[in-house]
């Protein structure tokens, strides 16, 4: 087996295997590590002879895939113990919708050195939001209204598209901040997690060249069984480590990387 290859492959199941080990340790959905690993991968690797105009691209595009299976997996488990609020649903969904396929045309016209700033940027933000972020003991009412949850959905939408992940750091805030219960907002963000990668995954594969669009198959099919494998693993060592101490750790090491990826571009 070519060297290149074989290389790309470990490295893709080693990805795969720590993203699911995260996700079920912390509760932090994979895009966050995904993209800048996927982006990494890529770079140093040919394989899927992506440009470098289209690396970020295709990071985020493949993220998005990968978020669809593992996505469906933990929704299915919400779902079945009927912990999914879906009035929440119905409120979320149509503005997440747009929000996901405006970001997407909009990622499709960006230059791979914008994204990257972009992405940095919205790294950085997301790991102070986890860093940051309690549960809310107090709700606004207003927000279950459409009015107010139609226009933080679509950004919602398109932010999350732009940065390769669920959205569900930013729709279990707002659900819990509208009044639903911190694990009743869990539930009901994993679901509109699936609403927010489908659309996005399907607009990647319109906007993006090839059968694939912008995925890279190859390292979708590594990465998903490693997840889904190691997710329970990380589960279960939640039960017996520090998650809260362990959380801060990953959220700095985060903004290491969206550091690193922005004083690349410069």
């Amino acid at each position: 087996m070519d060297a290149n290859l074989l290389m790309f492959l470990s490295t893709s199941l080693a990805l795969g295997s720590f993203v699911g080990f995260c996700a079920g340790l912390l509760g932090i959905g994979g895009g966050l590590i995904l993209v800048p690993g996927l982006y990494y991968l890529l770079s140093y690797t040919d394989v899927g002879m992506q440009t470098d105009d289209v690396l970020m691209h295709t990071a985020l595009a493949t993220s998005m895939a990968i978020i669809v299976p593992t996505g469906v997996s933990s929704s299915w488990a919400q779902i079945k113990r009927k912990a999914v609020d879906w009035g929440g649903v119905r409120l979320m969904a149509p503005g997440l919708v747009i929000g996901v396929l405006s970001g997407v045309a909009l990622v499709a016209h960006m230059q791979s050195e914008v994204l990257k700033y972009v992405f940095s940027f919205g790294l950085s933000a997301i790991a102070l939001l986890i860093i940051f972020g309690s549960e809310s003991a107090v709700s606004f009412s207003g927000l279950k209204k459409f009015r107010w949850a139609f226009p933080f959905s679509m950004l919602f939408g398109g932010a999350a598209t732009m940065l390769g992940i669920g959205g569900a750091v930013l729709n279990v805030p707002y659900l819990n901040k509208a009044g639903l219960p911190l694990k009743t907002a869990i539930a009901t963000g994993s679901v509109l997690g699936v609403v927010v990668s489908f659309f996005a995954t399907i607009g990647y594969i319109v906007n993006g060249h090839g059968s694939l669009g912008y995925i890279n198959g190859l390292a979708f099919v590594m990465i998903v069984p490693a997840s889904v494998l190691l997710a329970p693993v990380g589960v279960k060592a939640s039960h017996a480590l520090p998650v809260e101490k362990l959380k801060i750790i990953f959220a700095t090491l985060l903004i290491g990387v969206a550091i690193k990826m922005f004083l690349e571009t410069l």
